[in-house]
């Protein structure tokens, strides 16, 4: 018995260490992901300020091959983007422009957003003379560019 005793508490004692090893190893952790949190200033937000560590930036694109375009009107087309992957909790702060290879510089609404949530928003893009089809915007590379700035928690 005094042998079993002694076997624990020495397990008992690893137990201990590996812990203090872990929880070390966790504030270290967490006060890195604080210092690079503390680099996104969020000084007004619609549904009100949250805590800073809650904070993102987080971009992306619609992609000059892949931007799915979708016909609107004989002037217009409108893509959606989705931002489900930069886990947002509420409606961010987005910027957008767009990018391409022709053209895109007679356009108007590529940074005015619509219909904006947590995860997704959208974009109508319009050319006076009924060059913004889902066509040439596929030749030309049309695509959003976009950063948004919002809460995860």
């Amino acid at each position: 018995i005094a042998a079993l005793s002694d076997k624990l508490q020495g397990v008992v004692e690893q137990v201990g260490t590996e812990f203090g090893t872990v929880e070390e190893e966790f504030t270290t952790l967490r006060d890195e992901v604080t210092r690079k949190n503390s680099a996104v200033s969020i000084v007004s937000a619609e549904a009100g300020l949250r805590e800073a560590s809650c904070s993102k930036v987080c971009a992306g694109s619609t992609g000059r091959s892949t931007s799915a375009w979708k016909y609107f009107n004989a002037n217009g087309i409108t893509i959606a983007v989705d931002m489900t992957a930069c886990g947002f909790v509420a409606v961010p702060t987005v910027t957008t422009a767009m990018e391409g290879r022709s053209v895109h510089w007679e356009t108007t609404g590529s940074s005015e957003v619509y219909h904006a949530t947590a995860t997704s928003f959208s974009i109508y893009i319009y050319h006076a003379s009924g060059r913004s089809t889902t066509t040439n915007a596929a030749s030309w590379n049309w695509n959003i560019e976009w950063v948004a700035v919002g809460y995860i928690c």
